[in-house]
């Protein structure tokens, strides 16, 4: 039975937070780094009130200068109550390279989009093996993305400005055989939000403000 969990990843960039289905397991202590009990508690609320576990994530997008940008993220709400707002202050930069008009001082968007789905398979994936109780050594994401700029910059109608393809190679190694292995990989790129997101679109709409100087 597949159940709803919620987990926050940090990297050195920023912040990735995913939600996720996780494969129903007995409780452990400490698998992958995970707290199992903790995960299985969590779980069983989630499943005895369905109207529990909705959360809203922020973020805040400023302009610095020529390709550069810089985003934070501060707190959260679930089920309508806000955590950590003032504790919490995640700082992402970005920029583009230098063939793109950047001045390369980080990664640009089409490569942290990568970051995100790549940290939230691995968070899914994970969790779902400490759950199992399956020990992994090695989780690991390879990824390529094409995008073609005539579309970006509106100079053929007949191409998309967005990612065109997305190749994706996952390596797992662990104490379990092949095919739980694989099917641990499967439940992150399935379960991801992020990747989810990325694969089966996700409404946006904008509201636009224009201000005085």
């Amino acid at each position: 039975m597949l159940k709803l969990w919620a987990f926050v990843s940090r990297g050195l960039l920023g912040i990735t937070i995913c939600l996720f289905a996780v494969q129903n397991a007995g409780a452990q202590d400490i698998v992958n780094g995970l707290n199992t009990t903790a995960l299985s508690g969590l779980i069983d609320n989630l499943k005895n009130d369905k109207d529990a576990g909705r959360v809203t994530f922020y973020s805040n997008s400023e302009w610095q200068d020529g390709m550069r940008s810089f985003t934070t993220f501060t707190g959260y709400k679930i089920d309508g109550k806000m955590y950590h707002e003032k504790q919490r202050k995640f700082v992402m930069l970005g920029d583009e390279g230098l063939e793109l008009s950047g001045t390369d001082a980080a990664a640009g968007a089409v490569e942290e989009l990568m970051y995100a789905v790549g940290t939230c398979i691995i968070a899914a994936g994970n969790a779902n093996a400490a759950l199992m109780g399956v020990k992994l050594t090695k989780f690991q994401l390879e990824m390529e993305s094409d995008i073609d700029l005539h579309g970006m910059f509106a100079l053929d109608e007949n191409v998309r400005p967005g990612i065109l393809e997305l190749r994706m190679k996952i390596t797992i190694a662990g104490d379990a055989d092949d095919a739980t292995l694989r099917k641990i990989a499967n439940l992150g790129y399935t379960y991801s939000p992020v990747s989810n997101s990325v694969r089966k679109g996700v409404n946006a709409v904008p509201e636009i403000v224009v201000v005085k100087n």
